[in-house]
């Protein structure tokens, strides 16, 4: 019943307000509202406002995973996508985005996109870009050693 209605105001909403709309876009967009087999993503969007001015958004969320296939492979460039669980960059740390006002969900225009990179994991709230480092880079900072830090930061008497 959820999704006949999701469908049901796309359909209406394609019809009545938005014009040049891609019915068949629309559709497909809207028919994955529902799905359980979701990826991590971040992604970049561009919304123009009604200054002409222009904000730009940075989110990482879960997203239908078929969603963001038809999305990467250019088959889909209308519509709708939810994002779950949605976490920001702001600082150069992550924060999260529920709290008591917000349930965590944002949902955006397909074309206000301008960059969505599919990530493997969920993102830590609190931590930034570093938890997303390789094996490799992380055996290099690890490999300091005492002479190699300032006095004090790994308990050895110098």
């Amino acid at each position: 019943m959820r999704k006949q209605i999701l469908l049901l105001t796309a359909l209406f909403t394609c019809f009545f307000t938005l014009p040049g709309c891609d019915l068949k876009s629309e559709i497909q967009a809207a028919s994955t509202i529902a799905d359980k087999d979701r990826v991590w993503v971040f992604a970049q969007f561009n919304v123009v406002e009604d200054d002409n001015g222009m904000d730009t958004y940075y989110y990482y969320g879960s997203v239908s995973r078929t969603l963001y296939e038809a999305i990467a492979s250019n088959s889909l460039q209308q519509g709708f996508i939810l994002l779950k669980h949605v976490k920001y960059w702001d600082d150069d740390i992550i924060h999260e985005f529920a709290d008591a006002e917000s349930t965590g969900e944002l949902v955006f225009r397909i074309e206000h996109i301008v960059k969505i990179e599919r990530i493997n994991s969920e993102p830590i709230a609190g931590l930034g870009m570093e938890q997303y480092d390789t094996a490799e880079e992380s055996k290099a900072v690890n490999s300091t050693t005492a002479e190699d830090l300032p006095k004090g930061r790994t308990g050895a008497e110098q």
